[in-house]
């Protein structure tokens, strides 16, 4: 019975996400505060990076149109149905990073766009920031994550394979050509980690990554705890040396879990966080609620608020 029990208490340890009015689906959401406003813009994968627009993070959402509503200038197989968007503000403009790539390839381009308020209608696309990848790299050139660090600006991307990884920026259109450094690693069958997000706090700098399955749950359920789940390291440099809550190096497969399935919330992943001026910062993510549908047609934006327990953030 308290095996039971301590199961029943584990499933439920997680808060459920904060309130999401008007259109709420989403998919590897990367999501931004205008400066001049406040207003909140949501960009998710999916054709030109669907654009999505409200006053509060709570909504009501609306459906704004695309990004780049003709696809990306980059002559590169999945041009037209881009990935993963990640949005920074820089000298008052406005540059969102996105991946050209297919599903299950390690043939990936990793391209930028900029506009002066994230309004549909004024980005101007600017090819690639000349990182890509091939299966004679260790590394796949996507999910692009832009974090300035001790004041030199950094890109983090990766996925299956050999995971994530970092390099310095020499602009917001340029990737460096320093050697990336691989700064995550799952040393398990499937290598299963990907969507790096970099974020300072209190002298440290977190890496969040999904970790898991990552969708076809509508055709085949993992087996449980094998779906999307949210994880976290911490590293004092932000370039290296990340280790999990116990300790142990995310070189080599650790990581603490932040956030996982639990109630109606199944395999959160593609997440950021995101500083609100009422809730301080915030893990934002898509998930799957079995009540509407599995599929990434129906996935679900989800929001909570971190509090912070002996250095690490929890949800609330």
């Amino acid at each position: 019975m308290l095996a039971l029990l301590s199961l029943l208490a584990l499933a439920n340890a997680y808060a459920n996400p904060g309130a999401c009015l008007g259109d709420c689906w989403t998919h590897d959401p990367g999501l931004f505060q205008r400066v001049s406003d406040g207003k909140y813009f949501r960009f998710a994968t999916g054709n030109g990076i669907h654009v999505a627009s409200a006053n509060s993070i709570e909504g009501p959402w609306k459906d704004r149109g695309y990004v780049l509503p003709d696809g990306s200038s980059i002559d590169h197989e999945g041009s037209n149905n881009l990935w993963a968007p990640d949005v920074h503000f820089e000298n008052d403009t406005y540059y969102l990073y996105y991946s050209v790539s297919t599903l299950g390839s390690q043939d990936s381009v990793i391209g930028v766009a900029s506009s002066p308020s994230m309004e549909v209608g004024t980005w101007t696309d600017h090819g690639s920031i000349g990182l890509s990848s091939t299966p004679e790299k260790p590394y796949n050139a996507i999910d692009a994550n832009w974090v300035l660090i001790d004041g030199t600006p950094y890109l983090n991307w990766g996925s299956y394979w050999h995971n994530l990884y970092q390099a310095p920026m020499d602009s917001p259109l340029q990737l460096s050509d320093e050697t990336p450094r691989n700064i995550a690693y799952n040393a398990t069958a499937n290598h299963d980690i990907e969507a790096s997000f970099v974020f300072n706090h209190a002298g440290w700098s977190y890496l969040t990554f999904s970790s898991g399955k990552a969708g076809g749950y509508e055709e085949q359920k993992p087996a449980p705890g094998e779906e999307y789940r949210i994880v976290i390291c911490r590293s004092l440099s932000g370039t290296d040396d990340y280790v999990d809550q116990q300790g142990q190096s995310c070189l080599e497969s650790g990581g603490t879990t932040l956030l996982a399935s639990h109630d109606m919330v199944y395999g959160p992943g593609g997440q950021g966080i995101a500083k609100d001026e009422n809730l301080g910062l915030v893990l934002y993510y898509h998930y799957a609620n079995p009540s509407i549908g599995l599929s990434t047609g129906q996935y679900q934006f989800g929001w909570n608020q971190l509090k912070w327990v002996d250095g690490w953030p929890v949800v609330v």
